[in-house]
């Protein structure tokens, strides 16, 4: 219940929350505990250093390859927590939302040691429905050690930043930037984990993505991610 969580609410760079004690821990350490080894087949692998790939980890790529005890937090995430009550409240943000149990794009994520995801923007369409349209992500940290390299960094684009400390059963929530989509200050949702993950460790999130319906394609929307090394941290 929100009374029993720790709520943190982050305007700038861009909208975002983070809610402490999500969910059952012991449910979070089986998934954890679920994850196979760097090597399964299952994983796809993000191995590239590239102006379209900035990033060194491992994901899924749909429901049917997620080990049960992750799958069920997921399922949870998607089940009990809708991001437009909070955002309606805490940003005066009014959008309709469903959240994706294909788990397109989200599922079961892994930084690797030396891991690292560039800063970047996502695809704001879905791959499968190309009128969905890719409005919050809500990442639950499921590793219990904890190292700053964990965290994730935000940026507006333009010179605001902000770092979300990384915390087991935290859920870090932000709203995307998208076409269809327009804020008090204006932002693009840049967001990474650009520092590479410290040696002899890992870095373990369930995301859930969350999207809304356009009766029809909309122009000027991004396909894919798109990736940037030149921002600016003052």
């Amino acid at each position: 219940k929100e009374n029993e969580m720790k709520i943190t609410k982050l305007d700038k760079p861009y909208p975002a929350i983070a809610i402490d004690d999500f969910m059952s821990p012991a449910l979070l350490r089986a998934a954890a505990n679920s994850y196979p080894n760097s090597d399964w087949e299952g994983w796809y692998t993000y191995d590239g250093n590239t102006s379209s790939n900035m990033a060194l980890k491992k994901a899924t790529r749909d429901r049917q390859s997620i080990p049960i005890p992750a799958l069920a937090v997921l399922d949870y995430v998607a089940t009990h927590f809708d991001p437009a009550e909070y955002f309606k409240d805490y940003f005066d943000i009014d959008v309709d939302v469903f959240p994706d149990l294909g788990y397109y794009g989200a599922g079961m994520q892994l930084l690797p040691e030396r891991g690292f995801l560039g800063m970047h923007l996502d695809t704001d369409i879905h791959g499968g429905n190309k009128i969905w349209t890719r409005e919050y992500s809500a990442v639950l940290c499921i590793s219990e050690e904890y190292d700053s390299s964990f965290d994730l960094i935000l940026h507006d684009g333009k010179k605001t930043h902000g770092r979300v400390p990384y915390k087991f059963n935290r859920l870090n929530v932000f709203k995307c930037s998208n076409a269809t989509f327009t804020y008090k200050h204006e932002y693009e949702s840049w967001h990474g984990i650009p520092e590479p993950i410290t040696s002899g460790m890992l870095r373990k999130t369930l995301p859930v993505f969350y999207w809304s319906k356009n009766e029809a394609p909309k122009g000027g929307r991004r396909t894919r991610a798109y990736f940037k090394d030149d921002l600016k941290f003052e």
